[in-house]
């Protein structure tokens, strides 16, 4: 993918659109706010529902029990009448019906004998039997004021209260029960002149969960329904309190119901009476409130947008898409463009006037360095010229080294051995004649011709791994280490050393060479070995820049001052009579290394052992191959 392509704008990338969305963000929190107002008024709304649902109960179960106090009343103040002691049927019709005409809240009066039989009604009953109600037979059990059960009159067609109260001779004998059917109607206006949303509802059931009253009702149907299994409705029955609660569902609306116990008996609640408000016109002020925020907010975001929009272009983005165009200008190779635009104090201001010093710096900057490259330029191809001869001589130089080394060596080897001959004919031949002194005198002749072979032996060695080693080809590691560990039997064999070692890998490499490598490092290990067994361990293991080998014993050590040191050629670290050697051994080893492409280092503790590692890549040093 070109740099370019990476650089190619998404809509988030544009200035101008995170200009918006900075507005839109810190318009936020107003949101939030609206939101959170709306919550809060939500609340309010229900609970001010709750409230006047409640209210309104309230005043429902206070004006039942003024209704009823005001009953008793007037029940105790016409069982009094002579009227109605002496049960004159023609009288008592009259003063009920006139009674019934001015208080409306009462469906019917009227007197019930002893047998149950209604004698006089302040509406025809006909001789209706009404001795198998409750009140009728509480009146005549206790022989006081009554209350029967909340029901639809028989009669009246009405929901009511029946009240009854026991009319006596002057003797305390009980003659007749009078009673009064409070109209339940009187609660449907109460609801109707209350301040209540739309579609709030008034009903009131009995005991039995039987619906009694329910404004509005206009056709009729709720009356004597049976409400007892809708939800909420039987966990209410079994309660004796007043409360509010959303889980009633008596409808498919949802209503805010509060409730409370019209009459008790025994403290026992006879009926209730619920209000329930809509849920829907509890919170249409809220939900208005709430649409009238949200528009407003609209309008001032859409405000904000705009001006974020425009505005951008005109303070903000004008000038950024000058300092674009210069940018890109100057990345193409024009050095000469500028940003053309006014130097305010602003920070696009002090931006630009910033870029266009940069670009005259980096003019003047590039045409220094034009020059100074030009001249680079020619001391680099001068260097060249030098380098190359300097290179030729150089190789000249050790051609030549390598060849007197070779010569040198191999021509010192035929006069060195003619000496070493004719000292070993002189000691055979006069030996014990020519005394004590003479003898040892030759013998330091015999031993530094025998040195001076072993030194010109390994130095012809060392000068060959240049020059007449063999190309690199695949060489089995395990066959190699055999070779060396073949070499080595006898010294082995008597220093008793231990060697271990896994199987090895195959890779390309100069047989002859890595076996003298292998024989010299294991052959250092049985030199320099300690009075403990000698235990000497091969590993190997494959890493990023080639095969990493080690050589570990636990002979004498190095001091880590000498690390460096032993790979000299000729270093010693010991005596020759103590360790008899050239010097040259760990030289030819670092030689060989380096002629596979790789490295050698040491890892020593004194009197604890010594670890060789060596890394073979495979590729050839080209400045020793």
């Amino acid at each position: 993918m070109r740099r370019s392509d990476k650089l190619l704008p998404g809509p988030l990338s544009r200035l101008r659109v995170r200009l918006m969305l900075l507005m839109l963000l810190a318009l936020l929190p107003i949101l939030g706010l609206v939101v959170y107002t709306a919550a809060e008024q939500r609340a309010s709304a229900m609970e001010e529902a709750r409230a006047s649902a409640l209210r309104m109960v309230r005043l429902a179960a206070t004006g039942q029990k003024q209704h009823i106090e005001a009953a008793r009343q007037l029940l105790i103040t016409l069982a009094q009448l002579s009227e109605v002691r002496q049960t004159n049927v023609a009288a008592c019709h009259a003063l009920f019906n006139n009674l019934l005409t001015l208080h409306r809240v009462y469906a019917n009066i009227g007197i019930i004998g002893n047998d149950g039989h209604v004698i006089a009604s302040g509406i025809p009953l006909r001789r209706a039997y009404l001795g198998d109600r409750g009140y009728f037979l509480r009146v005549k059990e206790t022989m006081r004021f009554a209350v029967g059960d909340y029901e639809i009159g028989r009669a009246s067609a009405k929901p009511t209260v029946n009240l009854a109260y026991p009319i006596r001779e002057q003797n305390g004998a009980l003659t007749g029960v009078i009673f009064a059917a409070l109209d339940l109607n009187w609660l449907n206006q109460l609801v109707a002149r209350a301040d209540l949303p739309d579609r709030s509802t008034l009903t009131a059931i009995d005991r039995a969960g039987t619906v009694v009253l329910r404004y509005p009702d206009p056709d009729g149907r709720w009356s004597g329904q049976s409400v007892r299994n809708r939800p909420g409705i039987r966990k209410l029955l079994s309660s004796n309190k007043e409360g509010t609660d959303n889980s009633f569902r008596l409808d498919d609306t949802r209503r805010i119901y509060a409730y409370t116990p019209l009459n008790r008996s025994e403290g026992i609640a006879d009926s209730w009476v619920l209000v329930g408000i809509p849920e829907e016109a509890a919170l249409a002020p809220a939900y208005r409130t709430l649409a009238a925020n949200l528009i407003y907010l609209s309008i001032v975001m859409a405000l904000a947008v705009g001006a974020a929009w425009f505005g951008g272009d005109i303070f903000i983005l004008r000038k950024v898409r000058a300092l674009v165009a210069a940018t890109r200008r100057v990345a193409a190779g024009d050095l000469h463009a500028r940003t053309e635009t006014a130097y305010d104090h602003g920070e696009l201001g002090q931006l630009a006037h910033a870029f266009d010093e940069m670009a005259e710096s980096l003019e003047q900057r590039v045409a220094e360095r034009e020059q100074a490259e030009a001249q680079l330029k020619a001391l680099n191809e001068d260097l060249e010229q030098r380098v190359a001869k300097r290179t030729n001589e150089l190789k000249r130089s050790n051609e030549d080294l390598e060849q007197f080394a070779y010569v040198a060596s191999h021509d010192l080897q035929e006069p060195l051995r003619m000496v070493t001959s004719y000292m070993q004919l002189l000691r055979q031949r006069y030996q014990g004649q020519l005394g004590k002194d003479a003898e040892e005198f030759i013998g330091f002749a015999l031993d530094g011709a025998e040195r001076m072979q072993r030194l010109i032996v390994d130095l012809l060695t060392y000068s060959r791994v240049g020059t007449k080693a063999k190309p690199l080809a695949p060489t089995d590691m395990n066959e190699v280490l055999g070779r060396a560990l073949r070499n080595l039997t006898v010294a082995i064999e008597e220093s008793g050393a231990k060697i271990n070692y896994p199987h090895l890998p195959v890779l390309a490499g100069d047989g002859t060479q890595l076996t003298q490598l292998f024989q010299n490092l294991i052959g250092n290990a049985i030199k320099f070995r300690a009075e403990r067994p000698l235990e000497i361990q091969i590993a190997t293991q494959q890493e990023r820049g080639g095969w990493h080998f080690s050589v570990s014993d636990n002979g004498i050590g190095i001091p880590k001052k000498d690390f460096e040191r032993i790979f000299i050629i000729f270093q010693r670290l010991h005596t020759r009579e103590k360790y008899p050697g050239t010097g040259i051994g760990l030289s030819i080893c670092k030689k060989i290394v380096e002629r596979h492409g790789g490295r050698i280092w040491v890892e020593s503790q004194e009197g604890k052992g010594t670890t060789f590692h060596f890394i073979l890549s495979g590729q050839p040093d080209t400045e020793i191959g």
